[in-house]
């Protein structure tokens, strides 16, 4: 099995810093996941300049994770901004100039299945077919790709236009470590059609 390998955290302190503004924001305002999300509890390496390390370790890691994980992609998919909370952490393992931490921590993550339906907004109308993105979020967790090969006699397909919301289901993605989005192809769904205004059937009595 490939072994990934774990990014280190030899931040400055001003750079651990920038993050507080953004994370109080985040902790005023309650966040709403989207189906696209589920909720995972990761565990990863953590390593911080001895320097870092004061009397708030957890608030330190936790800005640490911050800064190398929320809003890019991961081994398991993309992580939401703004979601990561730290449940544990192990005593600090001294190496060097540096302490190496073992932290568990959840958050949110988006990695779309097969078969799954997410709710779009085109982008780009071209020759080859229809870039779209999330109609939940901004910047968008996801691009979406629907090919025009596909859906050449489709004319639902040919009916959407920049900017136009529609529900395309997941035929497959993919993502490679730090991409800030998760590449998929898809099909568009064409929406069921409302008879609730039809016209009532004149009936004729004898």
């Amino acid at each position: 099995m490939e072994t990934v390998e774990q990014p280190t955290f030899q931040e400055t302190e001003t750079q651990i810093q920038k993050t507080e503004t953004t994370k109080k924001v985040f902790k005023k305002k309650e966040i709403r996941h989207s189906s696209i999300y589920t909720r995972s509890v990761i565990t990863r390496s953590v390593v911080l300049p001895i320097v870092t390390i004061g009397k708030n370790i957890k608030e330190t890691l936790e800005k640490a994770i911050i800064i190398h994980f929320e809003g890019k992609c991961i081994v398991e998919g993309y992580v939401k901004s703004g979601s990561c909370k730290i449940i544990t952490h192990s005593s600090g393992l001294i190496q060097g100039v540096q302490v190496k931490f073992e932290v568990v921590f959840e958050c949110y993550i988006c990695s779309p299945v097969e078969g799954m339906l997410i709710p779009c907004v085109a982008r780009n109308i071209t020759k080859a077919g229809i870039r779209a993105e999330s109609d939940e979020e901004t910047p968008s967790p996801i691009v979406v790709f629907i090919m025009r090969d596909q859906n050449y006699m489709n004319k639902y397909f040919t009916s959407i236009k920049e900017n136009d919301k529609f529900i395309v289901r997941v035929i497959g993605q993919r993502f490679e470590l730090n991409d800030k989005y998760v590449s998929i192809i898809g099909d568009v769904v064409e929406p069921k059609k409302d008879y609730t205004n039809r016209k009532p059937k004149l009936v004729i009595e004898d």
